[in-house]
């Protein structure tokens, strides 16, 4: 199985005209913009985040690798597929894929790591167990049977 196709999670974008750059098309920035909405989509749906609970328990990007593959253009139909690949002690990896809808051809992918912390300290934590579950059951639930 290539680990850039079946997705648990996938948000739709719109391409908005301020994501352009001079050259009329997304900026490479922007890419992460979507991608971060994607997360947040991601995390709300399996039931991790709350906006009480960020409070309590942050998370924080450590690393983010991403392939740009092709240019995004004004008016283009566009997801990012997210499933989680890794679930660590203190940190969990994302990959994702951004791609035209419905064609699905891939427009940029790679992967993210989250860490889990505690923002009156801020300093790394375990993930909480609840996440732990939560997220491997959404995954099993959404994921290729």
């Amino acid at each position: 199985m290539n680990i850039y196709e079946n997705y648990t999670y996938y948000h739709p974008i719109n391409v908005r005209f301020a994501d352009l750059d001079p050259q009329a098309h997304v900026n490479n920035t922007i890419y992460l913009t979507y991608l971060e909405s994607a997360r947040l989509g991601y995390y709300q749906q399996a039931g991790i985040w709350s906006p009480n609970r960020a409070m309590h328990t942050g998370m924080f990007v450590a690393h983010i690798d991403i392939d740009y593959l092709a240019p995004i253009f004004f008016g283009q139909a566009l997801r990012v597929g997210l499933r989680m690949t890794r679930l660590g002690n203190k940190s969990f990896t994302l990959t994702f894929q951004i791609e035209t809808t419905p064609e699905h051809n891939p427009l940029a992918r790679g992967t993210c790591v989250m860490v889990t912390y505690d923002p009156q300290t801020g300093k790394s934590i375990p993930l909480p167990d609840d996440w732990r579950e939560k997220m491997t059951q959404f995954e099993e639930q959404n994921g290729e049977s």
